[in-house]
């Protein structure tokens, strides 16, 4: 099928398409992908410390390519109202849509929370700058954010440098998801105690 429009439109249209939890990779966009879901939930709750109690947000959640595997006290957002919806039909995990540059949490209402693959869709830098914002102001201890582009097979991709994320006080690492590990990377924000 193909997609278009803005990438929420896209999204949209991803959520509304016929389909069951076992087309999870064509819903959240890893269809192109070789990367196990499994896998990269694992390495992100390793990284965070990601206990049954912990209270974890994901921003962009799509229909739950990872929340699936997040056994945790956890809660996804997405601006797709269809994504979110499949992501609580197919795994039962609460989900709301939202701008993830505009967060309806209190401050410090989770313990850590992380996005995977999505910064690509953000419209601006500046967006991305409020979304951190939001996500920093919503969290308690740690934020992982995760495959982020330098440069992209996608015109249409945002990409970003290390130095955006670095001045914003994360420590940035090299990406974990193939065929990517090159072109993209991770970033950690632990809050100073």
């Amino acid at each position: 099928m193909e997609y278009s429009g803005t990438w929420k439109e896209i999204w949209t249209q991803k959520g509304l398409m016929q389909g069951t939890k076992d087309d999870i990779r064509i819903y959240d966009g890893w269809e192109k992908s070789t990367t196990d879901m499994r896998h990269i939930a694992g390495r992100i709750k390793e990284c965070l410390g990601i206990t049954k109690d912990t209270k974890v947000l994901e921003a962009g959640c799509g229909a739950g390519g990872l929340t699936q595997y997040m056994d945790a006290d956890y809660v996804g957002i997405d601006f797709s109202r269809p994504l979110t919806e499949r992501c609580m039909e197919f795994f039962y995990k609460p989900a709301i849509c939202c701008e993830a540059n505009d967060l309806p949490f209190k401050d410090g209402y989770f313990d850590v929370s992380f996005s995977w693959g999505v910064f690509l869709y953000f419209t601006s830098h500046a967006y991305m700058k409020e979304v951190v914002a939001e996500m920093k102001r919503v969290t308690r201890t740690a934020i992982f954010i995760g495959d982020i582009p330098q440069v992209s097979h996608n015109r249409r991709h945002m990409t970003y440098t290390k130095e955006q994320f670095v001045r914003m006080g994360f420590e940035v690492t090299k990406g974990w998801a193939e065929p990517y590990v090159k072109e993209r990377f991770n970033a950690v924000w632990r809050k100073k105690q």
